[in-house]
């Protein structure tokens, strides 16, 4: 019989969390890289492929992220490496 940690174990590594680790911190981790103002804002809705999906609350903080972009995939370049983040999508909602 097996013991219930070891079930445990089994259980998170058929999830496959730990690959999935660095973008739940990604979202958790949103206003930091973006700053506290654009955070107030805007969120990140999702990632798909290569790309983050942000959803903002008014088209001119999409203009304001836009105008950021570099410095905020630069930011998520340093703080995650492994999910190999080549742009941002922006979208109203």
């Amino acid at each position: 019989m097996k013991k219930a940690s070891e079930l445990i174990d089994q259980i998170f590594s058929s999830l496959s969390i730990d690959q999935h680790k660095g973008s739940i911190s990604l979202f958790d981790e949103w206003e930091h890289i973006a700053g506290a103002k654009i955070a107030e804002h805007s969120r990140i809705k999702e990632i798909e492929g290569k790309s983050i999906i942000i959803a903002v609350d008014h088209p001119g903080w999409s203009q304001v992220i836009q105008l950021k972009k570099k410095q905020i995939l630069h930011e998520i370049h340093k703080r995650y490496p492994e999910l190999e983040i080549t742009s941002l999508r922006i979208i109203l909602g």
